[in-house]
């Protein structure tokens, strides 16, 4: 069966096409039967992208393919992530804001996919281009954020313009290791991280506390194809160098943070890991050695990114909201442990792996990286402070169903990785 899905020609196209579809059909509903459209759409959606990605799917004559090896995890989750947000309880917004909302994040969500599926690193920054031109689009045209899409705009044009250059010399310059190879691969890893809000791009990517919905899904939607092209790319000590300064910077603020913008820095501190295992991975097919950083490195992406997916809807969700406790309950603080590091959950395992492909790949790194998780420890009192509670009696949105169906696949995906890679070690 799984060879027969392989070969279907249409398997992957459909794939990639049905978020797009989708996002056709929730513009043209009503508002008030958006939602459970939306629920339904996205399931679908990511039922293909998981049967696409696990038969090793390709769309002929085009640069789409399912990614070789254990990248082939990646592109069904912007859909994994979409529809958790789509399980949500909707948030206090205008109707028919919500509405729009729910068509433009289908439509990033199968863009995202989409990147991650191109073969070829030219492919592969035009697409993650129009993912982040999509997510400005969506962030800018929700009320009073206009300012902030604009931003996103800025920081990702600027981005697009120094990849695409580098993904030209790599093509122009192939299996070589000259000047033109070198330009290209630190331009490339250098104008995707600032598309991820990597390094110094991290501040504006997770600069909104009341974000809309569209801006809390952004740096995961960018960051999923960004890292899936460089963990290919032939600069792997860059991503990492990025990877360690996202870190810092999302570990500097954290102590000094409102329970709710925790959460998103905390998110950010997963994806700066997450590049560290790309980098890691680079580094060890480039220079053909380290087969533990080749492993752990590509199981480790797999795993924080799959964190990243299932927490990103629901970072700002565990802490405090428009009242004066936070949810209450198994999935709360369970998505708190998680985001915080904490065994047996999947960050954890994530975290392992990236500081063994670490150690194989560029031991120099390990000491700044644990001095960095260290500083962004949050403090131990989880009692909200005044600034963490707006104004208004109401307890705010609750997990809904999202909650304890992220808790039991970060258990799941936790149990899977410890199966797959304990008996690869003990060889």
């Amino acid at each position: 069966m799984n060879a027969a899905l392989s070969a279907s020609p249409v398997l992957l196209p459909l794939a990639l096409c049905w978020p797009f579809l989708s996002m056709g059909a929730l513009a043209a509903c009503s508002p008030a039967s958006a939602r459970p459209a939306a629920i339904g759409l996205s399931a679908i959606g990511l039922l293909l992208a998981i049967l696409a990605a696990g038969a090793g799917a390709a769309w002929p004559a085009t640069p789409f393919a399912a990614p070789p090896g254990l990248l082939r995890l990646l592109p069904p989750l912007p859909l994994l992530a979409l529809f958790l947000s789509t399980l949500l309880p909707p948030a206090a917004t205008p109707r028919r804001d919500a509405h729009n909302q729910a068509a433009l994040t289908q439509g990033l969500a199968g863009g995202s996919a989409l990147a991650a599926t191109c073969a070829d690193p030219l492919s592969g920054a035009v697409a993650v281009g129009g993912v982040a031109m999509l997510a400005a689009l969506a962030i800018a045209t929700t009320r009073g954020a206009a300012r902030l899409g604009w931003d996103m705009f800025r920081l990702s044009l600027s981005g697009i313009l120094l990849a695409v250059p580098g993904a030209v010399l790599l093509a122009a310059a192939p299996g070589s290791a000259g000047r033109l190879d070198g330009l290209g691969g630190v331009l490339l890893a250098t104008g995707l991280g600032v598309v991820a809000g990597l390094g110094p791009a991290t501040p504006v990517m997770l600069a909104a506390e009341d974000a809309p919905a569209a801006m809390a899904l952004a740096p995961v939607m960018t960051a999923i194809p960004v890292l899936r092209h460089l963990a290919v790319a032939p600069d792997g000590r860059g991503t990492m160098l990025l990877g360690l300064a996202t870190i810092w910077l999302a570990a500097l603020p954290m102590r000094r943070a409102t329970a709710r913008r925790r959460g998103r820095l905390a998110l950010g501190g997963l994806i700066g890991l997450a590049a560290i295992a790309a980098g890691a991975t680079a580094n060890a097919a480039a220079t053909a050695t380290g087969k533990i950083a080749d492993g752990a490195g590509a199981a480790g992406l797999a795993a924080l990114l799959l964190s990243a997916a299932l927490l990103a809807p629901l970072a700002d969700r565990p802490a405090a909201t428009a009242g004066h406790t936070a949810p209450a309950g198994f999935p709360a603080r369970a998505l708190r442990g998680a985001l915080a590091f904490h065994p047996p959950f999947l960050p954890f395992g994530g975290l392992l792996l990236t500081l063994a492909a670490l150690t194989d790949a560029a031991p120099l790194l390990l000491a700044p990286l644990v001095l960095g998780l260290l500083a962004g420890r949050a403090p131990r009192a989880s009692a909200a402070t005044p600034a963490d509670i707006p104004p208004g009696p109401s307890l705010g949105p609750s997990l809904g169903a999202a909650g304890p169906l992220a808790v039991v696949l970060l258990l799941a995906a936790m149990t899977a990785l410890i199966a797959w890679f304990l008996p690869r070690t003990l060889q």
